[in-house]
């Protein structure tokens, strides 16, 4: 049997799904800071030349990171099906909030990059990213609120939470729960006046 150069893409079996998982990893382990093609390639076993077969440099590899993070994250879209309130939509906004805090905490630098790559209309590509806002704002069309309003109130509820995580440091009080319940109650306040 003859041996495939392991350089080789086809022959490391490397997707586009592996990268944004190894990229991942680094950033676990190392920052945003720390992501480079070159320790993404170590991760897969693979060569740097490897790689660009998918990504063609370190921008595209920090587009592919931030569309494919969320497929990491646990966010429970089927907790909006659910949704019968208004006060059950904020607690389960809250949670994910809260869940996502923790995610971003576990990837130094991840919600910067989210962040500086947040674009509207999130919900209409493909993945779970996609799915969770889908579900968010479909949850919000369905008690009433128009969905032009829906997806402004998703927007600005994702980039306050973003926001406040950049800005978080380690020893703080917990500036993001405190936050977290104050933007809540303002973002409860909006919907009762929207829902129907």
């Amino acid at each position: 049997m003859t041996r495939r150069d392991p350089s080789s893409h086809a022959a490391a079996g490397i997707s586009v799904t592996a990268i944004a998982d190894a990229a991942l990893a680094v950033i676990r382990g190392d920052g945003v800071d720390g992501l480079t093609m070159r320790s993404v390639a170590e991760r897969l076993n693979v060569r740097a030349p490897s790689l660009y077969h998918h990504v063609h440099n370190k921008d595209e590899l920090l587009d592919l990171v931030a569309r494919n993070a969320f497929d990491q994250f646990t966010g429970d879209n089927a907790a909006y099906q659910g949704v019968r309130s208004v006060d059950e939509w904020i607690a389960v906004t809250k949670a994910g909030a809260l869940e996502l805090r923790a995610f971003y905490a576990d990837h130094p630098g991840l919600a910067g990059l989210i962040q500086a790559k947040a674009t509207p209309d999130r919900d209409r590509g493909e993945g779970s990213r996609a799915d969770l806002v889908r579900a968010q704002i479909d949850s919000l069309v369905d008690l009433g609120v128009p969905e032009s309003q829906a997806r402004h109130l998703f927007e600005v509820s994702a980039r306050w939470t973003l926001a406040a995580v950049v800005a978080e440091s380690s020893g703080t009080a917990d500036l993001f729960g405190d936050g977290l319940e104050l933007f809540m109650d303002g973002l409860r306040a909006r919907l009762q006046e929207l829902a129907t």
